[in-house]
């Protein structure tokens, strides 16, 4: 589990480096390293905060201050529980908390970090894994079922996801596919296009209709095919009577994301 402690109050963060040290040689043998990266400037932490499972944050010399440090995270799109360390800024008394926000009070006691830390193992135990994207200035960090297609355009992927948003994924196609490779719901599609299964609405003489309302068209050797792997992954999409046309007028092949 890796866990990034942000505070600004150099004799707390090293203390509470001490304290995860002690916390992970002790864990070793039942549930591994933690692995603590230490900031005491926000604009540090925020630079790639998605690789963290855990935070613990206490800023009270200059905003933005811990709990809107929290916030800034949460609107990045980071999940990962945030321990607040309550010192001279009571953060439990702020009105709008974000969700998995959890509070330690300073000085820490060993007992109580340990329990914190027993909660952060058991949600990274339920951690989903995502997909790391790139573009020119940042990395984005999403679900497999956010991802809906990517087309190429040039020099990079174009990434569509769920939410609507449009990342400009540097490298190939097949750079693409390297970050996909471990999830069982993306396909090459017509030998250049990326398409999650999960978002095909509808397939019609070999115009696959995404759930954004996308047309694409698959190849020669690919209606059958992409039509079983739509009904197998989601039946729910396809008319049964329009699958059973398929079955009986193609014979051809899948082109799977290997």
């Amino acid at each position: 589990m890796h866990i990034a402690v942000c505070d600004d109050n150099v004799a707390d963060r090293k203390q509470t480096e001490r304290l995860l040290d002690r916390e992970s040689v002790k864990r070793i043998p039942t549930t591994g390293n933690l692995y603590v990266d230490s900031y005491g400037h926000v604009e540090s932490l925020i630079s790639a905060p998605q690789k963290y499972d855990l935070f613990f944050i206490d800023m009270t010399d200059l905003p933005p201050h811990g709990m809107e440090v929290a916030i800034q995270l949460r609107e990045m799109g980071v999940t990962a529980p945030i321990v607040m360390m309550v010192s001279t800024i009571n953060y439990r008394n702020y009105v709008q908390v974000p969700e998995d926000i959890w509070f330690l009070d300073k000085p820490v006691k060993k007992a109580e970090l340990s329990d914190i830390i027993d909660k952060g193992l058991e949600r990274f135990s339920q951690k989903k894994p995502t997909i790391e994207l790139r573009d020119e200035t940042k990395a984005y960090y999403v679900l497999p079922d956010q991802l809906v297609y990517a087309t190429p355009d040039a020099h990079i992927m174009r990434v569509k996801l769920s939410d609507g948003s449009l990342i400009n994924q540097l490298g190939t196609l097949e750079d693409l596919c390297r970050a996909l490779e471990n999830f069982d719901c993306f396909y090459i599609l017509n030998r250049k296009n990326v398409i999650n299964i999960n978002h095909v609405l509808y397939v019609k003489k070999r115009i696959l209709t995404m759930s954004d309302g996308t047309k694409l068209k698959a190849g020669l050797t690919e209606g059958k095919s992409i039509l079983n792997l739509v009904t197998a992954h989601g039946s729910r999409f396809i008319p049964e009577n329009l699958a059973d046309k398929y079955r009986q007028e193609h014979n051809d092949t899948s082109d799977p994301l290997t």
